[in-house]
């Protein structure tokens, strides 16, 4: 239920990113659906807040871990990336639209990176993932390649590069889920690097 409009959303890559009214419109209606049918389901008691994730760390180890993981990700995302494209090029079936509005642009840029994708991602596709498959699953590789393929599928529209780049990514994630049991780092890092790319700064790397 909450991995699937993840998969649909790309839909909206395809269709509609010549208009970045309409494509944020339906990005951000869909993720908020996703966002408030998992705190209903928290206040539900169906999930706890542990098993999305939301586990307090010692301070010296959140800082740690979210440095540590914005570095490591920043690397993968710009160095992974440009190699995937390398040697995958031309697979793209859609693209994210460029923002022309001030205001829409710096609200996606802080406000839609750090909530629609720091904080929903992490808590789906590594937090909850990570309860759920464990649950399931008692190989730990089990849980880290299924997690790992959902998080680089949902990215389908950008390419078998960006497939195959973000899995890596979700991969070196879960190890520190895994490793930690808190996404609090992991949200943080996910915002950093993904700030970093949006914003324009990757390219003087």
């Amino acid at each position: 239920m909450l991995c699937l409009p993840f998969f649909l959303n790309d839909f909206n890559n395809i269709f509609f990113s010549h208009d970045y009214r309409l494509w944020i419109a339906i990005e951000y209606s869909v993720k908020t659906w996703v966002l408030a049918y998992g705190v209903y389901l928290v206040l539900n008691k169906t999930i706890s807040f542990e098993d999305v994730g939301l586990k307090r760390i010692a301070l010296p180890k959140f800082i740690f871990w979210t440095i540590f993981m914005s570095l490591a990700g920043f690397f993968l995302d710009q160095i992974g990336g440009r190699f995937w494209t390398s040697i995958l090029p031309n697979t793209r079936l859609g693209n994210y639209p460029t923002i022309s509005n001030p205001f829409l642009y710096q609200a996606d840029l802080y406000l839609g990176l750090f909530l629609f994708t720091g904080v929903v991602e992490e808590i789906i596709f590594r937090g909850l993932a990570f309860t759920v498959l464990s649950e399931n699953y008692k190989s730990t590789w089990k849980v880290f390649l299924i997690s790992t393929l959902l998080f680089g599928l949902i990215h389908w529209s950008l390419g078998l590069n960006a497939i195959f780049n973000t899995a890596i990514i979700g991969m070196v994630f879960m190890i520190v889920m895994w490793s930690t049991g808190s996404v609090l780092p992991l949200i943080l890092a996910h915002f950093i690097i993904d700030y970093v790319d949006f914003s324009g700064l990757g390219k003087f790397f």
